[in-house]
């Protein structure tokens, strides 16, 4: 039996130069996507809330930075309204057994273990000495809403507010044009800071979402809709925004807020 092979030739056809290129871009832009991608994935920082307590022992509202890599709590950040963030030193994480051991920062003797109840939900004690603080470290959900004052409702504490906030921006040499939601400064305020400080002198806490701050917002975004992303903080700090601009809106608000509570 004989076998006969046919040799076919292979044609190969070169690619132009141009095309070549383009076709390497593109590579590239798919690999870099790719890495890009990867690198969300592997790091990333979430805003999470919960309590902690002063040195008095005070609940307050806990809002944390959590960075995460590839999943795991790599890093913990408390940054509360209107305070310089304060970065915890993680010492030991054991993610078979759900615990991460703190140090407070400058203060060894200040420690935390935190016991991983589910995804989202870290709680447990900051110790030092016979002192004992609970700490609790978790998505926002419905209690945090309420801690910042979500369902106040309008009455004259929230119109002491404003006229305290309105008083701290009486004077062009008050106002912080260019401010953030650290309020340290004791004689320059933003729109912000103005109403952190006035909630705190007014009702002994700034909430976030109590009816004089929230309603500032609503004020802000119905004269310049769908332009602010951090509401307060961007439009205090626009170059085409005023002082005049910025008593406006807290005077609309106080008339807003008036007429919410007669309309009760």
């Amino acid at each position: 039996m004989t076998f006969i092979i046919k040799y076919s030739k292979i044609k190969i056809t070169k690619i132009p130069k141009d095309k070549l290129s383009k076709s390497v871009i593109q590579f590239t832009f798919l690999i870099l996507f790719f890495l890009i991608s990867n690198s969300k994935l592997y790091s990333q920082t979430e805003l999470w809330f919960g309590n902690y307590c002063d040195d008095n022992g005070k609940v307050l509202q806990g809002r944390y930075n959590i960075e995460k890599k590839s999943g795991i709590v790599s890093a913990i950040q408390l940054a509360p309204y209107g305070i310089s963030p304060i970065d915890f030193k993680i010492i030991e994480h054991d993610t078979i057994q759900g615990l991460i051991k703190m140090e407070w920062p400058g203060n060894s003797k200040k420690t935390c273990t935190l016991i991983q109840y589910h995804k989202f939900y870290y709680s447990g004690n900051w110790i030092e000495g016979a002192q004992v603080r609970p700490i609790i470290i978790k998505k926002f959900n419905g209690q945090d809403a309420e801690m910042q004052g979500n369902w106040f409702k309008p009455n004259e504490i929230e119109i002491k507010i404003i006229d305290y906030a309105m008083k701290l921006l009486s004077s062009k040499n008050n106002w912080n044009r260019n401010g953030n939601r650290i309020c340290e400064s004791i004689d320059s305020f933003s729109i912000f800071c103005a109403l952190y400080k006035a909630s705190i002198e007014v009702d002994g806490e700034y909430r976030h979402l109590r009816p004089s701050v929230r309603e500032v917002r609503e004020v802000i975004k119905s004269r310049h809709p769908k332009r602010y992303e951090h509401v307060l903080v961007d439009f205090n700090n626009a170059n085409e925004t005023t002082l005049k601009e910025v008593q406006e809106v807290l005077k609309i608000t106080k008339e807003r807020l008036i007429k919410s509570i007669k309309d009760k």
